[in-house]
C-alpha cells in the first residue's frame, strides 16, 4: 500500500521513481501518479530541468573540500589549518580575491576542521553531509512527505562496537592515561575501481562488504522504478590496527564507558559506527570496591582485640593510613575511616569511606596455667 512506499519522481527524459518498497505499481495507477507528480512538484522542479538534460546531482554541484584546500585525504589538522590560512589570505576579497572562491575555501575548512563533519563527508559525501547538517528530518521531496518517507532519513551509519579494557584499582583511584589497540576493517580509498586493484598500493587489500545502491527497473513505458539492491563494492578493504587512548578519570566507576566516534569498522558508502570502550576494574589483593567506599579485612590477635592495637594500611596512592584502637575490638566489628575511600567521580575533592572489618585470630589451644589465669582475669 502507499503507506509503505517512499517515492521520488524526477522530471527527466524518462520519469523516474525511487522506491524502497516492493509494491508493484499497476498500469492503471500510472496516469494518476504522473498527474499527481506534476501537480505536487510544480515549480519545485522547474529550476532543476535544463533543456531536457539530466538533473545535476548534489555531488557534482559541490566541490571536493580536499581539492579546494589542496590537501590529501590523510592531511592532519595542522596541515589543513595551514592550507586554509594560505589560501584564505591569497583569495580574500579585500585583497582582490574572488568572493565565490573565498566562500568555497571557507566551506571546505568548515568541513575538514570539524572531526564529525569530516568523517561524514569521507564516508557519505556531500549528500550525507547535507542530511547530517539538516538534522536528518527534512523530506527528500514532496513525494517523501506524501508517502511517509520523510521521517528521520539520516546518514547511513554502521553499527557501534563494544570492547572492554581492564584497568587497575590504582588507575581508578589516582587517574591515569592508558591505551589499547584494536583491529578494524578500513576502506582503501585509493583502491576504487577494478583497474586499481592490481596496483602496488592495493595489493594487500581484499574485498569490501557489498554496498546498497539504487538500481533502475522499468515497470511501464516511460516509468522507471529505482529499488535498493546489494551490489559488489568498487572499493577494496583491509584490516589495520587502531590505537584507543583513554584518560581514566579519578573515581571512574567500574564499567564506565568512553565513546570513540567513527572508530568502528568501515564499509563503503557508510559512516562508521562508534567504538564504545568499557573500563573493567581488575580485582585487588587488599581492597574491594562498593560504589565510592573501599572495603578490607584486618586480622588482629586476641590480645590486640582485648588490649588495643596500632596498625598501618597502605593506601592506593602509596600513603600509610594509621588505624588505631585503644579499647576492646569485637569480632567482625567494622572500623570506618572517613575520607579514605574512592574519590567521587566528577568531584575528586570528595571521597568515600574506608571500611575495615576486624577479624580476631583466636589461639588454637591453651595450657592449664593459661586457662586458670584467664579465669582469674576475665569477668564471669
Amino acid at each position: 500500500g502507499p503507506q509503505n512506499c517512499v517515492a521520488v519522481v524526477r522530471q527527466e527524459p524518462t520519469m523516474v521513481a525511487n522506491t524502497r518498497c516492493s509494491a508493484v505499481l499497476s498500469r492503471t495507477a500510472l496516469p494518476l501518479l504522473v498527474v499527481f507528480a506534476a501537480t505536487l512538484l510544480g515549480t519545485t522542479m522547474a529550476g532543476r530541468k535544463r533543456g531536457g538534460g539530466a538533473v545535476a546531482t548534489q555531488e557534482s554541484e559541490q566541490p571536493d573540500p580536499y581539492k579546494v584546500l589542496e590537501v590529501s585525504r590523510e592531511a592532519t589538522d595542522q596541515e589543513i589549518k595551514k592550507a586554509f590560512r594560505k589560501l584564505s589570505i591569497k583569495n580574500h576579497p579585500d585583497k582582490g580575491g574572488d568572493k565565490v572562491e573565498f566562500q568555497k575555501i571557507q566551506r571546505a575548512y568548515e568541513i575538514l576542521s570539524n572531526e564529525e563533519l569530516r568523517m561524514v563527508y569521507d564516508h557519505a559525501g556531500h549528500e550525507g553531509l547535507d542530511q547530517h547538517e539538516k538534522g536528518q528530518n527534512a523530506p527528500a521531496s514532496p513525494f517523501d512527505a506524501f508517502f511517509g518517507g520523510g521521517q528521520q532519513r539520516g546518514v547511513n551509519k554502521g553499527p557501534d562496537a563494544k570492547v572492554e579494557m581492564q584497568v587497575t584499582m590504582e588507575d581508578m583511584y589516582n587517574g591515569n592515561d592508558v591505551s589499547m589497540s584494536i583491529k578494524r576493517r578500513v576502506v582503501c580509498r585509493q583502491c576504487k575501481g577494478r583497474e586499481t586493484w592490481k596496483t602496488e598500493a592495493c595489493r594487500e587489500c581484499s574485498d569490501c562488504p557489498p554496498e546498497i545502491k539504487m538500481v533502475q527497473q522499468q515497470v511501464a513505458p516511460g516509468f522507471v522504478v529505482q529499488q535498493q539492491q546489494q551490489v559488489p563494492s568498487e572499493y577494496r578493504c583491509k584490516n589495520e590496527p587502531k590505537e584507543l587512548k583513554v584518560t581514566v578519570e579519578k573515581g571512574s566507576p567500574d564499567g564506565h564507558e568512553v565513546r570513540f566516534k567513527g572508530a568502528s569498522e568501515q564499509s563503503p558508502g557508510q559512516v562508521p559506527g562508534d567504538v564504545v570502550l568499557g573500563l573493567k576494574m581488575k580485582s585487588h589483593p587488599v581492597f574491594t570496591r562498593k560504589g565510592n567506599d573501599l572495603h578490607m579485612t584486618m586480622e588482629i590477635s586476641l590480645k590486640e582485640a582485648l588490649t588495643g592495637f596500632t596498625r598501618t594500611v597502605k593506601q592506593l596512592d602509596g600513603r600509610e593510613i594509621l588505624v588505631e584502637e585503644k579499647g576492646i575490638t569485637g569480632p567482625y566489628s567494622t572500623k570506618v575511616v572517613l575520607g579514605e575511600g574512592m574519590p567521587v567521580h566528577g568531584v575528586p575533592s570528595e571521597s568515600g569511606k574506608l571500611k575495615i572489618q576486624m577479624k580476631v585470630k583466636f589461639p588454637k589451644s591453651l595450657n592449664p596455667d593459661q586457662v586458670e589465669q584467664l579465669k582469674t582475669l576475665l569477668p564471669s
